[in-house]
């Protein structure tokens, strides 16, 4: 009998399941669809949204979709990422290395393949360059936006720029102002810088732990007329004469006619700093994530940034190269080109010791002891 050459049919074999590999789908549509993003509201856009997503469908044949959820309290990211709940977060920059968490440490957060996110060199040296972002060499998050917890006024009300935060003790103002409800840490701030305090005992649980301060943190719960949370909106504020806030509302209520600007405080503003981080959740997806830090790098674009953090959400851009695309009022607004003003002007949140926070958080609770953040002091 005829011996058969098998290696025809071998041959024949290896042609057939190449071409099935070549034609099977990538392996990245395994990890699936969705990214689930954590932040504070107003910062997704639907415009974004939908162009980021046709972005991606067009360029990989992928479609991708981004589950948007708000925070009210910079508390509410660490379960959620410790659970896996979440891809990427928006977090303020003392929460990074807070002993509470330390979401690096920990390995809570992936550090960031900058590659994808090319922006990334637009972003304010100083920021790229800052501690809390930083760690062994890596970069584990990205600068979205900045800003003041800051003392606003109605200028259609009160004609003359407020000179110091004393104004929100000054008996003519009892009942005219809004604040945070949930800020306790920055409400401590502003309260100290009040009292004269130095900047450097602002986070000190001891130093602040005396009958005076707590009296005049006491006025100022008591004295508000009403409270906001999460991020204040133009409800929060219409129709009053002063607020600390972040400065979400003042562009919305330009909007409605009802002019608001900041105040430089002779005592300084507190100040933070927002970023993006990708957690990990996306450990094992490795496509999902460079999707992630894809969306991040859009976040970095002049039209993000000047378009939606400077004229709709009233924040301040944290890249360098918008300066042509600013009216003189804009670069006025954000200090453009006014030497060290950050650091004259700006009081940089601390990273707290979670002794410090806690006592904190208690101060606060006492002096909003009695008070019903709808109805006002019972």
């Amino acid at each position: 009998m005829r011996e058969i050459d098998y290696r025809h049919y071998y041959l024949l074999l290896v042609l057939f399941l190449c071409a099935i590999i070549i034609n099977m789908p990538a392996p990245v549509r395994a990890e699936g669809d969705v990214l689930r993003l954590l932040i504070w509201e107003g910062h997704a856009p639907q415009t974004l949204v939908s162009r980021f997503e046709k972005q991606i469908e067009e360029k990989y044949d992928f479609k991708i979709k981004l589950h948007i959820s708000y925070v009210t309290s910079s508390d509410d990211f660490y379960d959620s990422i410790r659970g896996g709940n979440v891809d990427m977060v928006m977090m303020t920059h003392h929460l990074f290395k807070d002993n509470r968490f330390n979401y690096i440490e920990n390995k809570l957060l992936l550090p960031l393949d900058l590659k994808n996110i090319p922006n990334f060199r637009h972003v304010i040296p100083a920021l790229q360059k800052a501690e809390y972002l930083n760690s062994e060499g890596q970069v584990y998050a990205s600068p979205e936006s900045q800003g003041p917890y800051g003392l606003a006024y109605n200028t259609s009300l009160l004609k003359e720029e407020p000179k110091s935060w004393d104004i929100l003790w000054d008996p003519r103002f009892k009942g005219k102002y809004v604040i945070g409800a949930n800020e306790y840490t920055y409400n401590a701030i502003i309260t100290a810088l009040a009292l004269g305090y130095p900047r450097e005992s602002m986070d000190s649980f001891d130093a602040l732990n005396n009958s005076t301060f707590k009296t005049k943190l006491r006025q100022l719960a008591v004295n508000a007329h009403s409270f906001w949370i999460g991020v204040d909106k133009p409800d929060d504020l219409s129709g009053h004469l002063l607020a600390a806030v972040w400065g979400d509302s003042l562009g919305p209520l330009e909007q409605r006619g009802e002019q608001w600007k900041m105040a430089e405080p002779a005592e300084g503003t507190p100040y933070w700093i927002d970023n993006y981080a990708i957690t990990s959740a996306l450990a094992d997806k490795p496509f999902l994530k460079k999707l992630a830090e894809e969306y991040i790098n859009e976040l970095q674009t002049t039209d993000y940034q000047v378009g939606h953090i400077l004229r709709v959400v009233g924040t301040i851009p944290i890249i360098s190269n918008i300066e042509h695309l600013l009216t003189s009022e804009e670069k006025k607004r954000i200090h453009v080109g006014t030497s060290d003003f950050s650091n004259k002007n700006r009081v940089l949140l601390p990273t707290y010791s979670q002794r410090d926070r806690n006592g904190l958080k208690i101060l606060w609770k006492k002096a909003m002891e009695g008070i019903d953040l709808e109805k006002g002091i019972e």
